[in-house]
């Protein structure tokens, strides 16, 4: 009888046993550092930017620039997750090659890592203009669940002269308002991964107060309709139509009407309105008055340090016994 010699190394099937094992083991931590990166990039989709100047700071820094002066604009960007909410509100704008990063992934992330932020770039356009373009190589760091991630950059002017210039054409043109455009992005990293976050934002500062510019005005009826002569006791009206050159900042002025008797410098009648016209907009506003004695009538309007409309740039109106 012939002993059958017992194998002291492993068997085909039971290495093919631990391949598998080791297989699998490997698998599980591929998906796990992919769900990882998933999560990662959740967290991106994300984040928020919010930008930080403050209207007031704007205005000094454009009329600090128009006068000659030096001067730089503090600007701040504050990211944030989701769960923190206290924003202005977000500037981000997802651009879809990253919104489409993983889309086939579907594990459940074991760890979540956040994601992480580092250069930033921003564009400053005046009334469409370009006017500078900086770069920011800000040390990487992570963006926090529970509070703002900050980050200042004083921005200067690289044609000064240009900028006088935009900025008083503008100025004269919408009422003291100008239009600035901030665009730019921001570099996350999401582990070895990056993409550029883009952002954008327009504001409208005011380098100086804005005023209501007077359209025309009118001696009018109880109708509306213009009139040049009236009787005594019988209610009349001074229409005054009034412009907002302004493109977003709502104007309200105190507008008084004074109505003289021809050849007197001295008012017989004097009436108040606080008036409120919305941008880009016309409004009407109609004053009130009754005469007690017949006469030939002009009107003056005025505003503080706003528009101011003569008596002897108005019509005539001729008051007579009814």
């Amino acid at each position: 009888m012939v002993k059958q010699k017992q194998s002291k190394g492993m068997t085909r099937d039971e290495l093919v046993s631990i391949l598998q094992v080791a297989l699998l083991f490997f698998t599980l931590l591929v998906g796990r550092e992919l769900g990882k990166v998933y999560s990662t990039h959740h967290e991106v989709s994300q984040l928020s930017l919010g930008f930080v100047v403050e209207e007031e700071e704007r205005a000094g820094f454009v009329r600090d620039v128009v006068e000659g002066f030096d001067s730089d604009l503090e600007v701040g960007l504050a990211f944030t997750l989701r769960s923190t909410q206290d924003m202005e509100r977000p500037v981000t704008k997802m651009p879809d090659y990253v919104r489409r990063w993983f889309i086939s992934v579907t594990l459940s992330a074991i760890v979540i890592q956040q994601p992480e932020i580092s250069e930033v770039e921003v564009n400053m356009y005046v009334e469409g203009e370009p006017m500078l373009t900086a770069i920011f190589p800000f040390q990487r760091e992570k963006v926090p669940y529970m509070r703002l991630l900050k980050r200042t950059m004083a921005l200067r002017i690289e044609a000064p002269e240009r900028f006088r210039e935009i900025v008083q054409e503008a100025s004269e043109l919408y009422g003291g308002e100008v239009k600035f455009t901030f665009t730019g992005q921001v570099l996350t990293h999401n582990l070895f991964l990056k993409a550029w976050l883009p952002f954008s934002t327009t504001r409208y500062p005011l380098v100086r107060a804005p005023h209501l510019d007077y359209t025309s005005s009118d001696w009018t009826d109880t109708d509306g309709h213009p009139i040049r002569h009236t009787t005594v006791g019988k209610d009349t009206y001074v229409s005054v139509q009034l412009w907002n050159p302004t493109r977003v900042h709502s104007i309200w002025e105190n507008v008084t009407v004074a109505i003289y008797p021809e050849g007197t410098d001295e008012p017989i009648l004097t009436v108040q309105k606080e008036v409120g016209v919305a941008p880009t907009t016309t409004a009407t506003y109609v004053f009130s008055f009754s005469f007690e004695e017949p006469s030939v009538y002009r009107y003056a309007l005025e505003a503080p340090d706003g528009l101011s409309i003569g008596r002897d740039e108005s019509p005539r109106l001729m008051v007579e016994l009814g």
